[in-house]
This record gives structure tokens, sequence and C-alpha cells, in this order.
């Protein structure tokens, strides 16, 4: 085995491809701008006015705190690109922030998955009722960004809600790695007694590495991850067809090389303590993800040439699936082939950005038996409806928050960088980045 992760480690080293910041025609600004404007309305429209908190979803009572996370990340893109003034946003973060501060929804810091979306308060209206660490991860994440640009009170809430998260307290000490969840006996009563489920973050996905470096990150040393979580977790290698060798996830689907990419900026971190370029391996997993769905186009009508980006998302019948390609860990999907969902490729713009904008532009004009895959914010909706499916002439009837909001930071990152850069400001985030074993320019 390590044999084998030392022979993947150099052939990301000698071979990493290097991509700069992507250079848009008018006409691709024109549609990303649309884009932009339409996802960052899901996180304005579809807050709580009272409690600055996002619901999981259009039409759901409850809010996400990985959707609040992205949203708190959307703001400072608002306001630079003029959707929103700046005080508006500021407040808008406040009032959030405040919310969570007073949340009774948490338990050693790790927030619920699911709080209530005007107190943001324990809920039962979510599937499940556990502190998680992935969402807490990517609220943490959104609210260093929005303290990041603000500055001031936001700066403060962050700092005091993101320092108070006992990362230390989610390890396995068996294997060294970092708990999914811990569930209360009284889903109602956090700070009662309660355990971790069993899984933990033993796969690379995004969503490990964003815990790993956000846990190393922590200003309060008791509460700080060791720079091991970085490397006690599976490392597989593999490759669609003849494309490059790539670590890949155990679902094989994009969102799993997507999340820590919306915050932290792997082209400036360097490679990892084992040689790994992040950046350039999600890159190869993209373009296996493309290549994979257009060698699919004879089977689904839904994937080819322009129709690619398989993740995870709503699907016909009310069913959520998590599709994915080899190579990966898992034998078979959760739901079946035939549905797309287009945050795939718009996550995907950072990466291959010529065939990602012409995905979305073709997603962007596409109607299946008379219904758009796209609906005008002047008429009522968000851009892009959560997913579709060709052969079963279906397509989504909502929006879900983590989706655009990964679409959306992706989009402003391969722009403007505006979210890497407000990351790599932080002096936590940086301190973190550096006890993790990463050496590059940051």
């Amino acid at each position: 085995m390590k044999s084998i992760r030392y022979i993947g480690c150099l052939l990301l080293l000698f071979t990493a491809v290097s991509v700069g910041r992507a250079e848009f025609s008018a006409a691709d600004e024109a549609l990303l701008d649309e884009i932009t404007f339409s996802s960052f309305q899901f996180f304005w429209h579809q807050a709580d006015s009272h409690s600055g908190l996002v619901r999981d979803s259009s039409g759901k009572e409850v809010c996400s705190v990985a959707s609040l996370g992205f949203g708190l990340a959307a703001l400072p893109i608002g306001v630079e690109r003029g959707y929103v003034s700046f005080e508006a946003a500021k407040k808008r973060a406040i009032i959030a922030l405040k919310t969570l501060q007073n949340s009774n929804a948490q338990h050693n810091g790790m927030f619920c998955h699911f709080i209530d979306l005007k107190t943001g308060s324990t809920t039962e209206l979510g599937y499940e009722g556990i502190a998680s660490s992935v969402d807490t991860a990517l609220m943490v994440a959104g609210a260093i960004v929005a303290g990041e640009y603000f500055a001031g009170e936001v700066k403060q809430l962050a700092e005091e809600i993101s320092g108070r998260v006992n990362w230390a307290s989610f390890v396995n000490p068996q294997n060294g790695q970092v708990y999914m969840a811990w569930r209360a006996d009284d889903s109602n009563n956090m700070a009662g007694a309660g355990s971790f489920d069993k899984q933990t973050w033993d796969w690379y996905t995004d969503e490990t590495i964003l815990i790993s470096l956000l846990g190393q990150a922590c200003p309060i040393e008791k509460y700080r991850l060791k720079p091991d979580t970085m490397t006690t977790f599976n490392r597989p290698i593999g490759r669609y067809k003849a494309g490059q060798p790539y670590i890949y996830t155990y679902p094989g689907t994009l969102f799993t090389y997507m999340f820590a990419h919306c915050f932290y900026d792997f082209k400036k971190t360097g490679k990892d303590s084992l040689g790994i370029d992040w950046f350039e391996n999600t890159r190869r997993a993209v373009i296996a993800n493309r290549d994979w769905c257009r060698d699919n186009s004879g089977k689904f009508a839904t994937y080819g040439q322009n129709l690619w980006g398989i993740t995870a998302g709503s699907a016909p019948d009310d069913q959520y699936v998590v599709l994915g390609h080899p190579p990966r860990g898992a034998s078979d999907n959760q739901g079946e082939y035939g549905t797309l969902h287009p945050y795939g490729v718009g996550m995907s713009v950072p990466f291959v950005p010529n065939d990602a904008i012409a995905a979305l532009r073709y997603m962007r004009n596409l109607k299946i038996d008379n219904k758009p895959v796209w609906q005008d914010v002047n008429e009522g909706g968000y851009g892009f409806w959560d997913g579709f499916n060709i052969d079963r002439k279906w397509v989504s009837d909502h929006i879900i928050g983590i989706a655009q909001g990964s679409m959306l930071l992706m989009i402003e990152n391969a722009r403007t960088g505006l979210i890497w850069n407000l990351m790599m400001k932080n002096q936590d985030i940086t301190a973190g980045l550096k006890r993790a074993g990463f050496k590059g320019n940051f």
C-alpha cells in the first residue's frame, strides 16, 4: 500500500499541469454574470429576515448550517458585484452570526446539520438530528470569509464561533480520524448524553480535507486537530481509461472533489506533506467526469458533449441521488444514472473553463418537454433548477443551497479569486496550512 501511495504521489508531483487564472470572452462573462446574479439571489431571498439563517433548499422551513456557510461567503460576492450594499450585507452577516452564537443546536461547538430557521435552535424538521463535522466546517469557512471581508463585529463573531469548535473532541482515538457526527440521546438536548456515529472521515474527499485544515487552523490549541489528520485517510490512486491518475473518492461523485476548493486556493498552497497537488488532482477528476459522461451519451440522453458533471442532487420521483463513476470505491450508486445537476459543471469552471462554460451555456438554453432548465429571477427563479433528466422528461422544481453556493463560489474564484483571497488572508487559516505541511507561497 505504501509503495502504491508513493508511486501515485510521484505521478502527481511530476506531471502536474500549470493552470493560471482563466480569461473569458465578453459572451462568457455575460453568461457568468447571469449565473452569479441568479445564484446570489437564492441566498439573499431564501434567508429569514429576523435570524439571517438560510434555507436548506427553496420552500423548506429549515436551515442547513452548510447552506448558511455558503450564504455567508456569498455576501462579499453580492457586494463586489453591486447586487447589495456593503452595509446591508454586513448587517445580514451580523444577524446570522449572532443567531448562531446564541444557538443551543451544537455539541462542543460542532453545530447540528439542521437548525430552526427562525431561532437557530434544535429542530425536528431536518432528516437527521446530529452534530455534523462537515456541515460545521462549511459554516465555519463561510463565517471566516465574511469576517475577513466585513471586519469589525463580523470578524469578532466569526472568530468566537469558529474558536469554540472542539475539533479534537471529534477524533476517534483508535485511528486518529474525525467522526462524521455525534448523536444526542435526546435531539433537543445537545448538551446531554449521546454518542458518536461509527463512521469517520476515513477516505479522501474534499470534505475530509476541509475538516482537517479548519481543525488545524483552530485558534484554541487544545481544540485543534493534529497534522496527521491530513494523512490518516485512505488515498487510492486510479484513472479513467487512459486518463491521468488521481486520488479518487469513495462515491466518485463530483462535489466530493470540490468543497475545500470553494474556500482554499490550492494553487497557492502548493503540495501537501505527501507531495499531492490537490488543485491538479481535482482537475483530473473533472476531466474524468466529463469524459465518462461523453462516453455514456449513447446510453443516456442526459449525457453528452456539453452534458456532463454528474454529482449529487435531486432526481425524479422525489429522490436524492449521489451519482459517481469509476475510479471510485463504491460498487454502485445511490440512485440511477441519467440525471444531471448544472452546479456540477458550474463548480468546474476553474479547472476546465472552456468546456465548463460551453456546458453551462448549453444547459442555460435547454428545455425538456417544454420545461426550461433555467428560470430567470424576474420570473421568480434563481437560475438553474437543481437537476434534470432528459430520458425521464423531468426538471427539478426546487433549488438546493449547497449546490447553488458551491457553483457561485467556484465561478467567482475562477473570475477574480475573491473567496480564495479572503480565506487565505486569515492568519489562523495560513497557520493551519503550515501545520498541515503545505509549503506554498501564502
